[in-house]
């Protein structure tokens, strides 16, 4: 049987740091300037500070980095409301996967879509507006060069581009990835939309403004914002924080005193701290990390001062480039935005920074640990019913799941206790009778009896395995089941891409909206689809 939602406590989902968040312990509440609340939004906004400048600066550059697509009238307006003092965003971000990757990246810009409808409802005197940013400076091809259609990896195999940023990679070498992917579809209508979804990619030069423009061909009727933070005018507004970064190591120094913390609580941390964490992009697009030497700081194999790298940083700020811990402080300085939605992994390295946010005075947001979803059929839904199995039951594993069915359906009892119980009885007045006559033979008793009890194990396991044959239907239906809300082993959302469910329902989007609650507490939520 499906609930309509489950809470991650009850799925053991995510780390015990990210559920403690949820259920506001007070192990977590020094970590966060305030749990998630809704109703708290309005005094957040009261103590926000964010400069007229700087929101200037973010508008023309959201203008630039959009000008080459046919934005939607809704993300046109909420550029616009931008400009005004009055508009807040609540953000989320990811990695460039390709055609959107796992399943979780729609949800998590549907969970920030959903949250700002609903702030725009309650408090009408200002406005609010969902953004999604572009992790186009992530250097990690390996994380996002494939998508999973059909139990099948595909991958994008990239020419010589090593090290470049995503963002920046170059589009021309995914001729073989795309007539893959387009491949796997046979239906004329299901190509039609496939190919539609594949051209961006074929119709952009680079990562960054074909995923640019495949987000606002599925989101920007719903006004989504995307933002690339690789622009040298809004890194222009980081300087101090980076030329901080190199001449006090502030992020050591801060990140290690809640590392700390975390450890003496049980907890572990998400992401490691370094003593410099920054990169410079080269002019190729190479992303070098800058690390910290005894004699000082190394790009490359070139050695610098802190004196003279924070000078370069001044000079040209937009060839640096934070790494995931400082991408968050990044984030806040150049948005004005009041809460971050992510799924465990990122809010555990947003709870690794308070004392970093405190240091450079800058507010942290409220942090939403997102939704996550699974979806089932009709038939799946029946299936589960009809074999009394509960998704909990599923995590379990399908082989203990057969073991318990046929152990409470056998008509005789498999477990041989009985026979136990005759044994230790056994065994105990013949060990009595050995302390009587020769206390010596104890051990020689003790190890027979242990023959005698693994032989009565493996009887049991023959029985019990005998019986399991009998429910082989059942056990295949099991494994289907299994497959569909955890394949590979993973959670069906980690795993599978959205491709498989829009050539079935043009509307699969707006159903998973329609289905989010904005409300302030996570949950898993089943969707029939």
């Amino acid at each position: 049987m499906l609930k309509s939602n489950y809470s991650f406590e009850e799925l053991k989902f995510s780390s015990q740091l990210i559920r403690d968040l949820i259920e506001e312990k007070n192990t977590v509440e020094p970590l966060v300037t305030e749990f998630f609340d809704l109703a708290k939004i309005e005094t957040i906004i009261r103590s926000k500070e964010y400069s007229s400048e700087i929101r200037k600066d973010l508008v023309s550059a959201l203008r630039l980095q959009n000008q080459e697509i046919k934005l939607s009238d809704a993300s046109k307006r909420n550029i616009d409301l931008l400009a005004n003092e009055n508009t807040f965003t609540i953000t989320t971000g990811h990695q460039l996967n390709l055609l959107t990757g796992p399943l979780y990246t729609i949800y998590k810009i549907l969970e920030v879509v959903s949250l700002t409808n609903e702030l725009n409802d309650r408090f009408t005197e200002y406005d609010f507006v969902p953004v999604f940013w572009l992790a186009t400076e992530d250097h990690d091809f390996e994380e996002i060069n494939h998508i999973n259609l059909f139990k099948e990896k595909i991958s994008w195999n990239k020419d010589d581009q090593n090290d470049v940023i995503v963002g920046r990679l170059k589009t021309d070498s995914m001729s073989e990835f795309l007539s893959l992917v387009e491949d796997k579809f046979h239906d004329p209508a299901a190509q039609q939309v496939i190919k539609k979804l594949t051209s961006f990619y074929k119709e952009n030069g680079d990562l960054a403004a074909a995923t640019r423009a495949l987000y606002n061909d599925l989101f920007g009727s719903y006004g989504l914002v995307i933002l690339d933070g690789d622009d040298p005018a809004l890194k222009s507004h980081f300087t101090r924080i980076m030329q901080r970064e190199v001449e006090e190591e502030i992020g050591y120094e801060c990140v290690m005193k809640t590392n700390e913390y975390l450890e003496n609580n049980g907890f572990h941390q998400q992401v490691f701290v370094r003593g410099c964490n920054l990169f410079q992009i080269k002019e190729n697009g190479q992303r070098v990390r800058v690390a910290k030497e005894d004699g000082g700081l190394s790009i490359g194999d070139e050695i610098y001062s802190a004196e003279d790298l924070s000078e370069m940083i001044a000079d040209q700020p937009g060839s640096f480039s934070p790494n995931a811990l400082f991408r968050p402080l990044y984030q806040e300085t150049i948005l004005p935005n009041l809460a971050y939605v992510g799924g465990g992994g990122e809010i555990g390295y947003w709870l690794q920074l308070g004392e970093l946010f405190n240091m450079v005075e800058l507010q942290m947001p409220l942090l939403r640990v997102r939704d996550s979803v699974l979806l089932y059929t009709q038939k799946q839904k029946e299936l589960l019913d009809n074999l009394d199995v509960d998704l909990l039951d599923l995590r379990i594993g399908v082989d203990q799941l057969i073991k318990d069915i046929a152990i409470n359906q056998a008509e005789a009892e498999l477990h041989l206790e009985d026979a136990n119980a005759f044994m230790i009885k056994a065994k105990d007045s013949i060990l009595d009778k050995v302390a009587q006559i020769d206390p010596g033979l104890h051990s020689m008793v003790e190890a027979e009896f242990a023959k005698m009890n693994k032989t009565i194990e493996k009887i049991e396991a023959r029985l019990i395995k005998s019986e399991k044959l009998k429910h082989e239907k059942t056990q295949q239906q099991l494994v289907k089941l299994r497959d569909a809300f955890f394949p590979e082993g993973s959670f069906q959302e980690r795993y599978e891409n959205f491709l498989l469910y829009i050539i079935r329902d043009a509307d699969f989007i707006q159903k998973i909206l329609s289905n989010l609650k904005a409300d302030n507490t996570p949950f898993i939520r089943t969707i029939e689809i």
